[in-house]
């Protein structure tokens, strides 16, 4: 998942979990900071953001093992298909932003406003380029405007140059686009499973080391 698709995962986590509004703000940050810190969580974060990027984890660690995902990769060619779980997750939040009434009853706009107040609030958490992506994030409104290809092709070209495979650009785009309609019913079906298990991963809710 990427960052439309985990905030809203975290979103619908609060309400199973009953997280009252402070908890729930920081669901939301931790699923954005989360893509911004690796290795152990630090237990002097407040509660909620440590939560959050808990949630993010075990999102990522569940998505690994669907078969919706797995269907995807499927469809890139063989020699894109090491990588092409990332390309998913960058797709996943296209699929989730064209889909939008189907899964959330806010408008993209509201929602996105929340997230970026949520990332405000806990910025200083961010590293530099977590910050940097914030600001940009806001100009642009980019959670409420996936649904617009060319933000999927600075997605995907962003991931290839920190892969060190810019020059797959085209073809790893070109491919993408050519997916977008066959890969949608493989996006349902992996993104309910993620829905379906939200009640039961509360217990990230505790303090415990990461």
């Amino acid at each position: 998942m990427n960052f439309l698709a985990h905030c809203v995962l975290a979103d619908h986590a609060s309400v199973h979990w009953q997280a009252d509004a402070q908890t729930h703000q920081g669901l939301l940050a931790g699923a954005v900071v989360a893509d911004f810190t690796k290795g152990r969580i630090d237990q002097t974060w407040p509660r909620a953001l440590q939560a959050g990027v808990r949630l993010h984890r075990r999102i990522d660690a569940f998505s690994n093992t669907q078969q919706g995902i797995k269907l995807t990769c499927a469809k890139f060619p063989a020699q894109y298909r090491r990588y092409a779980p990332i390309f998913v997750d960058v797709l996943a939040d296209y699929f989730l932003s064209i889909s939008w009434n189907d899964f959330h009853s806010e408008a993209k706009t509201t929602f996105s406003a929340k997230c970026y107040e949520a990332l405000t609030a806990y910025e200083g958490f961010l590293p530099k380029n977590g910050q940097r992506f914030l600001h940009y994030a806001q100009e642009k409104d980019l959670f409420a405007n996936y649904d617009q290809w060319e933000n999927i092709e600075r997605g995907l070209g962003s991931v290839l140059q920190r892969l060190n495979k810019a020059t797959w650009f085209e073809e790893v785009n070109d491919c993408a686009k050519s997916i977008k309609t066959t890969a949608l019913p493989d996006f349902y079906l992996y993104y309910s499973e993620l829905e379906q298990q939200l009640p039961s991963w509360r217990g990230l809710l505790e303090q415990k080391p990461s």
